[in-house]
This record gives structure tokens, C-alpha cells and sequence, in this order.
């Protein structure tokens, strides 16, 4: 029996809804079908990506100053006048290559004669030791002329140390700054003549929060960037640890070394950094294959079924989430697939077709031929 629709409102709704459902058939068709094989919904379309093993490691950020590694100001033990200068501004030098020479003819006037005093006094000696032996001399003379000999050995090496601190060597390896003297500058003990550094390996100090002290040591990676050099990112490792915490920032200070072999970091300059603490090796899965539930997460997983691929939800413990993806401290293995696009049209046990990642990708533009038509040209 028909039963007639009084309200007009309720009237119109269900004329609506009648024109709506004829005019789609595709809706009819699913909500007839049951999603089986029977004319019901297909197989749902996602992609997916095996869970992997990737390196994960807390991140601990701080400001440093970067210094060379070693620095030294070059000055000369003696006074007198700069005869030669061997280096010019900014060159690199080698350790033990020759810098500055002051003025060497007194002083090496001083080490001849002191060479001719040991020469003599060896004579004496070679002369009285036979003499000695075969009785003619008395072994007090003998010890005279050896005492000689060893003194004048002395004299000679104090003269010629002397000797060499007018010559200024570079100490190590390094790259020189502003040149402070000329040939004829008259200069004295202590004065700076130039400044080396070697920026082969850079220092960089910070300050990490105390309540990471227990995860610090030496061999930590470091990761630095720099405004200076933008663009860039430096790995170095923890060389050192201060034995103490600062009582104000409560902070310790921590140093790290960072290869400079190109010379493109320089002392002074200001780098963020970045600490990676307890590395470790865990599995991981896309961020995209999440789907939070409250204070739960869960992911899709795929497994063999009866007609193909099917998903079901499965609740993981996330851990920590680096470069787009999350570690992953429990609820799946190595290998498996989870969904990482179409999860939102899932429901448990769902038969899904997966789909190739390629096709995300924009396809290469037609080419057209040397003399042929241009692509997409209609022929007739």
C-alpha cells in the first residue's frame, strides 16, 4: 500500500533523492553489492613501502665558536735589525721553513771562535791522553784538558742556540696572517712579528644542558652549519669533554674537531649545532603510513589473501621521527609493506591493488621529430 506524503517539505527531500539516485547509477551499484566479486566495489588503489632498518639518533642543538686548532704568535728571542723576510700575507707555510733573519755577524763571529776553542781543546786532549797512559803527564792534567774540551763543547752549543733564535721558523703547518715587520725593522723579545694558525682541523666549543651529560662522549657525531657558508653542512666528532658544569647556565662545555681541509671555515666564526647522541639502528616507516587514534597509532599492513593483497590495522609504538620517517619500537618486522597512500578508504581485511609509485611522477614531455609532425598532431 503507497502511503501519500502530506508534509510538502518531506515531499520535495524525497523527490530530490529519487532524481539524485536515478541520475547516478554508480551509487545504486555500490550499495547493492556487498565489496565482493559480484558486482560490488573493486579493489582499493594505494601505494606502499616495505618497513627498513635506517640509523636514528636524538638531536641536541647549540650555538658554538669555531677556533683553529692550534694558534701561535711568532715572536724572536733576540733584538736586533730584520735582514730578510721570507713570507708574504696569507701564504701557507710548512713546519720549519724559514720566516725572518736578523742581523747573524756578530753572532756568528761568536760561533767561530767558539768552534776554535773546542778544536783547540780537543788537540790537548787527544795529545795528553797517551801521554797519560804511558805515565808522562798526571791524570790531574789529564781531567784539565777533558773538563776543557767538555766546556768548550758547551760554550760552543750556547752560542749557537743563540744563533738560531735570530731566525724565526715556522712551528707547525699553518696559514700566516698580516706581516708586522720589513727588512730593516728593529725588533726585541716578545714582539709580534705574525700570527699562525692551522685551520687544517677546526675546534668548535658549546654548551649542552647538563641533563644530557650522561649521554656525552668523546666520538659523537656533530653536524654544523654556518651563515658564512650557507649551503653547507660539516660533520665533525666530540674530541673532549669539560670536567665541569657550570653553576649559573648549568651547562657543560663540549669540544669538537671538524675537518676544514679547503680552508672554508674560519676562526671566530658562529655555527649551529647539531648533536647526535645515541645512535642506533631501528626499524622505520614513512610519516604518511600513520594513522593516530587518540593516544594510540596504528598503520596498515599488508598480507597475502584469498583474492591478493588485503590490509589489515596494526597498533605500533612510534619513537622518535627524522627525515621523514618514524622509528618504529614495536608492532611490526622487517619487510613488511605498510600502506603509505589510500589508508582513508581501508577497512580491516580490505583486498587492495598496489599501486606503482612511478606513476606519481610527471611524465617527460613529448618530443617532436626533425621533420615529422609535433606530437598530438591530428593526421588525416
Amino acid at each position: 500500500m503507497m502511503t501519500l506524503i502530506r508534509n510538502p517539505i518531506v515531499r520535495a527531500a524525497a523527490v530530490i533523492a529519487v532524481v539524485f539516485t536515478l541520475a547516478n547509477p554508480a551509487l545504486t551499484q555500490q550499495r547493492g553489492g556487498g565489496g565482493g566479486r559480484g558486482g560490488g566495489q573493486g579493489p582499493v588503489s594505494v601505494f606502499a613501502e616495505p618497513v627498513r632498518t635506517e640509523p636514528f639518533s636524538n638531536r641536541v642543538e647549540a650555538i658554538g665558536t669555531l677556533e683553529a686548532n692550534e694558534r701561535a704568535d711568532l715572536t724572536l728571542s733576540a733584538s736586533d735589525r730584520v735582514t730578510a723576510v721570507y713570507f708574504e700575507d696569507g701564504e701557507r707555510v710548512k713546519a720549519g721553513k724559514t720566516l725572518i733573519s736578523l742581523a747573524q755577524r756578530e753572532q756568528s763571529a761568536l760561533v767561530e771562535a767558539a768552534e776554535a776553542t773546542l778544536s783547540q781543546a780537543r788537540q790537548d786532549l787527544d795529545r795528553l791522553s797517551p801521554l797519560a797512559e804511558q805515565g808522562a803527564v798526571s791524570k790531574s792534567e789529564l781531567e784539565v784538558a777533558r773538563r776543557n774540551a767538555d766546556s768548550a763543547a758547551a760554550q760552543l752549543r750556547a752560542v749557537q742556540s743563540r744563533q738560531r733564535d735570530r731566525v724565526l721558523v715556522a712551528p707547525f703547518d699553518g696559514v700566516l696572517g698580516f706581516r708586522m715587520v720589513s727588512v730593516g725593522s728593529f725588533v726585541r723579545p716578545g714582539d709580534v712579528v705574525a700570527t699562525l694558525i692551522d685551520d687544517s682541523v677546526m675546534r668548535l666549543d658549546f654548551a649542552v644542558p647538563s641533563i644530557f651529560l650522561m649521554n656525552l662522549k668523546p666520538g659523537l657525531t656533530i653536524e654544523a652549519t654556518s651563515k658564512d657558508v650557507p649551503g653547507r653542512t660539516f660533520k665533525g666528532t666530540v674530541a673532549s669533554i669539560d670536567n665541569a658544569i657550570d653553576p649559573v647556565t648549568r651547562s657543560v662545555r663540549v669540544r669538537a674537531m671538524i675537518p676544514n681541509a679547503d680552508g672554508s671555515l674560519k676562526a671566530g666564526m658562529y655555527a649551529a649545532v647539531t648533536l647526535l647522541t645515541e645512535p642506533r639502528k631501528a626499524l622505520s616507516v614513512p610519516e604518511s603510513a600513520l594513522q593516530p587514534l587518540g593516544p594510540e597509532t596504528f598503520v596498515w599492513v599488508l598480507a597475502k589473501g584469498d583474492d591478493g593483497a588485503v590490509a589489515n590495522r596494526v597498533k605500533i609504538e612510534a619513537g622518535l621521527r627524522q627525515s621523514g620517517r618514524v622509528e618504529v619500537m614495536s608492532g611490526l618486522q622487517e619487510g613488511q609493506r605498510v600502506v603509505t597512500e589510500g589508508a582513508l578508504r581501508l577497512r580491516e581485511g580490505a583486498v587492495v591493488k598496489i599501486q606503482d609509485p612511478a606513476i606519481l611522477k610527471p611524465k617527460a614531455a613529448a618530443r617532436t621529430g626533425g621533420g615529422g609532425d609535433p606530437a598530438g598532431a591530428n593526421r588525416e
